[in-house]
């Protein structure tokens, strides 16, 4: 019998209780894994931008590392021309900040280009273990910044009503809900910390783009706007990460493959995802 890993948040109670339902139909909550089971951390940086901005997010990052607790592990890796890992799963605080005092980024952005594969790698994980498992995206990343070109240039420079002068956003709109469709189909939750805000409707259809992909899968980003947002967002994500519930639905019989999931737990406030595209 198939079953799915459905990521929750609890702001009140706890959820010891759960009960689930699949497409309106009950399904079995097969286990629940909290705050207190081992946790592994998928880290992706993706700098390529101002220096001063990167320093902000490294001392983000060790403040980070040093509040985990015994039972998580970090994995660093890089966006840059494919994923790379830096660092391979550890708890030392050290030995993280180090990997990442030593990434100096730079190149082309590479979140657009990994975000899917690395939601690929936290599944295979997720198959091997009942450990929880997130990504978190550290990145700079400006859309101008990416190998392709998605900024939807006038194609017809004599003709007024070119749909391109209107809609200059359109082709990052399509490559982020293509991408939204693809991680409908992972499981794994996927954070995002965007260090560097910027004002161009282009960029801010992008950092829109970033927001929906992070909630499509459980996950959360923050947008921050000045350099002394990011040591604190980046806290914060590290923290809902830990915070975040894992619990195994078992999916009843049926051909759908957009399945709606609901979770309710008596005096308990959840929230969790809700969609999930699932291969019979």
């Amino acid at each position: 019998m198939a079953r799915i890993r459905v990521p929750a948040l609890v702001a009140k109670g706890e959820p010891a209780n759960v009960e689930a339902t699949v497409d309106g139909k009950t399904a079995r909550v097969e286990l629940l894994k909290g705050p207190q089971d081992d946790l592994l951390i998928l880290l992706v940086l993706d700098f390529s931008g101002d220096i001063s901005y990167i320093e902000f997010a490294r001392t983000g990052l060790a403040e980070a590392f040093g509040a985990l607790p015994p039972h998580a592990w970090v994995t660093v890796l890089r966006a840059q021309d494919g994923l790379r890992v830096l660092e391979d799963p550890t708890g030392a605080a050290e030995q993280l900040t180090a990997s990442v005092n030593n990434y100096t980024g730079g190149g082309k952005a590479g979140l657009l280009d990994t975000v899917e594969e690395a939601a690929q790698l936290g599944d295979r994980l997720l198959a091997k273990s009942t450990a929880r498992v997130a990504v978190l995206y550290c990145t700079d990343s400006s859309i101008y910044k990416y190998r392709d070109d998605y900024t939807n240039p006038v194609i017809n420079s004599s003709d007024s009503r070119d749909l391109s002068r209107r809609f200059p956003d359109q082709l990052v709109r399509e490559k982020t809900q293509k991408l939204v469709g693809a991680l409908l189909e992972r499981q794994t939750p996927i954070w995002i910390v965007h260090i560097h805000y910027r004002v161009d409707s282009i960029n801010e259809a992008y950092q829109r783009g970033l927001q929906e992909m992070a909630e499509a899968t459980g996950g959360e980003a923050a947008i921050c706007r000045g350099l002394t947002e990011i040591p604190a967002a980046i806290g914060h994500a590290f923290r809902r990460i830990r915070e975040h519930w894992s619990v195994f639905v078992q999916l009843p019989p049926g051909k759908s493959r957009n399945i709606a999931v609901a979770l309710n737990a008596p005096d308990c406030e959840i929230s969790f995802r809700p969609r999930f595209s699932v291969k019979r």
